[in-house]
C-alpha cells in the first residue's frame, strides 16, 4: 500500500493475491495505510466469507433444505467464524477452491475452450494465492471424476483432452500466473521463484517444527476436555460423517453437484491428514464440505420420513445441532487467547498489549522527538511491526545479536546483546504461549518514566 510495490517471497507469507485484491479493496474505499485498522484490514476475508456463503446457499443452482442447513452450519461454527476474519489467505483460498471445482465440474460436462479458459482463470487464482493449490488441485481432479458415471471411459477422457481446450486453459492460467507474480509484468524473478517454491513446501511438508499425527485434525473437532474445558462437534462430524456415506451410494444426477463439493472437502482432510505438517485453518476448506454433508444428512431424514412426528423430530435435531454449533463459537469466543483453546494455533497473548502501551507510554514523554526502536529476531516479534506501522525510526534485524543499543531494544529473551545491560533497564513481555520478549529501556527514558507513575 506504501510503496505500489509487491515482491514474491518464496519462503513465507505465501502468494500474492490476498495483497492485491485488498490494495484494490482499499483504494475503492479511499482507505490509506495509516489508516488501516482491525477492521479495516479485515474486510476482504469477511468479503470473502460472506461470498462463501452466498455459493454454500446457491451451490446447486438453487435454494434446498440441504443449502439452508448447510449455510446456518457454516455461518455459526467456530472453525468458520475464526477463519473466515483472520487476514490470512485461507477463507480466500477456500472460495477459489469451490469455484474451480464447481467450473471443473463444468468442464467435465462440456469441455468447450470457453470452460477450459475459465478453469485455467481460476487455476491461475488458486495458485496466486496459496502453493498449497497443488494438494487441492488433486483433490478436485478426484472428486470431479469418481462422481461420474464411467470415469476412465476412453471417449470422455478424450473429448475433455482437445489440444484446443486445453491450450485455452493453459494460457488462461499463465496469464493469470505470470500476471500476479510478476507485479503486472514488472519483475519476472518472481514468476521464477513461484515455481521454485515448490521445493521449499514440499520439504516444509514434512513439518518443519508443525509435526502432527495423523489424528489431529479430527482430535480438535472430537469432544474432548483440556484443562476442565470441554470442547467438540460430535453431532455435526456424525451427521457429517452420515452424509458422505449417503452420497457414496447415491448416484443420482441431482445430487451429483452436491457430492462433487463433499467429496472435494474430505478428499482435502485425508490429504492434510497424511501430511506431517498441520495447522488448523488448513481445514476450512474441508469444514465447507462437512457443513454440506450434516445439511444433506438432516435435509434426507426430513424427506423420507413424511410423518408429522419424525418431521418434527428431524427439525428438533436440525436446530439442537445449530444451537450445538452456536454455543461451541461462543466457548471458542470466551477462550479467543487461551491455551487450551484447540481451534487456535500459534496466537498473540493477550499480555503482548502491555509491551506496546509501554512503547506508547515512552514516546508520549516527549512527542517531538522520534522515538528509536530496534526490534532483533527471525520473526520480528510479529504483530510488534504492525502496532508500529507509523513510526519512522523503527529498524528490524534478524539476528538478534547485531541488534544496536537504540532508546529501546526488543528481542527474545536471551537473545540481545549483554551489553545492553550497563546502558537499558530490562522488561519482560509475552508474545505467545512459551515464548517471552524483552524489552530494554534506556535508562535515562525509564527514569523518566518512573517519575510520571
Amino acid at each position: 500500500m506504501e510503496t505500489g510495490h509487491y515482491e514474491y517471497d518464496p519462503v513465507d507469507k505465501h502468494g500474492p493475491i490476498l495483497y492485491y485484491f485488498s490494495l484494490v479493496l482499499n483504494k475503492a474505499l479511499d482507505i490509506e495505510g495509516s489508516e488501516l485498522t482491525h477492521t479495516k484490514l479485515r474486510l476482504l476475508p469477511i468479503l470473502a466469507s460472506a461470498g462463501l456463503l452466498t455459493l454454500i446457499l446457491v451451490g446447486e443452482r438453487r435454494i434446498s433444505g440441504v443449502s439452508l442447513i448447510a449455510a446456518a452450519l457454516f455461518s455459526l461454527s467456530p472453525f468458520p467464524v475464526i477463519y473466515g476474519a483472520y487476514y490470512v489467505q485461507e477463507i480466500l483460498f477456500a472460495l477459489i477452491g469451490f469455484f474451480l471445482l464447481y467450473s471443473t465440474n463444468e468442464y467435465w460436462k462440456s469441455s468447450s475452450p470457453m470452460n477450459a479458459a475459465r478453469c485455467g482463470l481460476w487455476i491461475g487464482l488458486f495458485f496466486a494465492t496459496k502453493e498449497t493449490a497443488i494438494i487441492h488441485l488433486a483433490a478436485i481432479g478426484v472428486a470431479v471424476i469418481a462422481t461420474q458415471k464411467n470415469p476412465f471411459e476412453f471417449k470422455a477422457w478424450s473429448a475433455r483432452l482437445r489440444l484446443k481446450s486445453v491450450a485455452y486453459g493453459l494460457a488462461s492460467m499463465a496469464f493469470i500466473w505470470v500476471f500476479f507474480y510478476s507485479s503486472a509484468f514488472t519483475d519476472f524473478c518472481g514468476v521464477i521463484d513461484s515455481i521454485q517454491t515448490f521445493a521449499i513446501y514440499a520439504e516444509r511438508s514434512q513439518g518443519g517444527g508443525h509435526e502432527k499425527p495423523i489424528y489431529y485434525y479430527l482430535s480438535i473437532f472430537w469432544p474432548h476436555v483440556a484443562e476442565g474445558i470441554r470442547w467438540g462437534e460430535a453431532p455435526f462430524l456424525v451427521l457429517a460423517a452420515i452424509g458422505f456415506f449417503l452420497l457414496t451410494a447415491n448416484t443420482e444426477e441431482n445430487v451429483r453437484r452436491l457430492r462433487v463439493g463433499v467429496f472435494y472437502g474430505f478428499g482435502c482432510f485425508l490429504l492434510y491428514s497424511i501430511i506431517p505438517y498441520k495447522t488448523p485453518w488448513l481445514m476450512l476448506t474441508s469444514y465447507v464440505s462437512f457443513c454440506l454433508a450434516a445439511g444433506f444428512t438432516l435435509s434426507t431424514l426430513f424427506a423420507r420420513w413424511p410423518g408429522i412426528w419424525a418431521r418434527i423430530a428431524v427439525v428438533a435435531v436440525v436446530l439442537f445441532v445449530i444451537r450445538d454449533q452456536y454455543q461451541s463459537t461462543q466457548l471458542v469466543m470466551r477462550y479467543a487467547a487461551d491455551s487450551r483453546n484447540p481451534y487456535i494455533y500459534q496466537h498473540t497473548s493477550p499480555q503482548f498489549k502491555k509491551l506496546v502501551d509501554r512503547i506508547n507510554d515512552i514516546e508520549a514523554l516527549d512527542p517531538s522527538t522520534e522515538l528509536t526502536v530496534a526490534i532483533g529476531g527471525e520473526d520480528n516479534a510479529w504483530p510488534l511491526p504492525w502496532y508500529l506501522r507509523s513510526n519512522d525510526t523503527v529498524g528490524y534485524w534478524q539476528n538478534p545479536q547485531e541488534t544496536p543499543s537504540l532508546d529501546i531494544v526488543i528481542g527474545p529473551i536471551g537473545t540481545l546483546p549483554q551489553s545492553l545491560s550497563d546502558t537499558h533497564i530490562a522488561e519482560y513481555h509475552g508474545l505467545r504461549e512459551n515464548v517471552l520478549l524483552e524489552c530494554w529501556i534506556r535508562k535515562g527514558l525509564w527514569d523518566a518514566f518512573m517519575e510520571t507513575r
